[in-house]
């Protein structure tokens, strides 16, 4: 499995600042969606996400101790993360350290990636998306108000804003287009919201945080029901991530 080419034109647009929009309710728990595989890969394809490939550009696969016939691929949503973990790549493999580096590729060629390497009879590659760990634990605290039984938040947390007199979904109209935004960065929303609160004397006191799991969002999306909702969503991908997916693009 390669990703050649894996450094898309990260587009500083794509991060948005709630302000600027008119904002509506959409009301739901969650949308009910329906997309093509496609129009699903190229709403992923905005947000970045971070491998460690060797000088051929093949990813860097963990053998686990107990289960040494399979290899473990992660993707890093954090920068953060990826940093550390080629920092210990290089220091537990000082000879291979030159060989080793940190590529960004877009979401959704990683998705479909995997998707095709899960179409194998005889796979061995097993694949994990990594969050930081503030996100994760900020995940839990939000989740865990609703489940007081929540022991863990287990996959990639996405966030976005309800409201309003029947606890809809905040939705945001700019240009004339309608979107509803999810953040895999809890920082960045938060910052949104503050920006928002701020500019808009019509906003409804009520708004809160929830979270979702990216596969639970993904799975509803690709369910075949027919709604306009899942048009409407935008991933946010965290601030970090696209100014560090961009350093990665300049030459070296």
């Amino acid at each position: 499995m390669k990703f050649p080419g894996a450094s898309p034109g990260w587009r500083q647009a794509v991060w948005l600042v709630l302000s600027i929009a008119l904002f509506t309710f959409s009301v739901a728990a969650l949308p009910v969606l329906a997309l093509s595989e496609d129009q699903l890969v190229a709403k992923l394809n905005a947000v970045p996400v971070f491998t460690i490939i060797d000088a051929k550009g093949s990813p860097l696969l963990l053998i686990p101790k107990q289960q040494k016939d399979i290899g473990i691929l992660n993707f890093y949503l954090d920068s953060t993360l990826a940093q550390q973990a080629i920092k210990l790549v290089k220091d537990q493999n000082p000879d291979k350290g030159k060989v080793y580096q940190v590529a960004s590729t877009a979401l959704g060629r990683a998705y479909t990636a995997i998707k095709q390497e899960r179409e194998k009879k005889d796979s061995k590659v097993r694949f994990q998306f990594l969050s930081s760990p503030a996100s994760i634990q900020y995940a839990y605290q939000v989740a865990k108000k609703k489940d007081p039984n929540l022991k863990n938040f287990q996959g990639v947390p996405v966030f976005f804003l309800t409201g309003g007199d029947r606890r809809g979904i905040l939705t945001l109209k700019r240009n004339g287009q309608e979107f509803l935004p999810m953040f895999f960065s809890e920082v960045d929303l938060q910052r949104n919201l503050a920006a928002l609160r701020k500019g808009r004397s019509d906003l409804p006191g009520n708004l809160s945080v929830e979270v979702a799991t990216l596969d639970s969002v993904v799975g509803t999306m690709l369910s075949g029901q027919s709604d306009k909702d899942a048009e409407k969503i935008t991933f946010i991908p965290s601030r970090a991530a696209l100014e560090y997916a961009k350093t990665l693009q300049k030459p070296k």
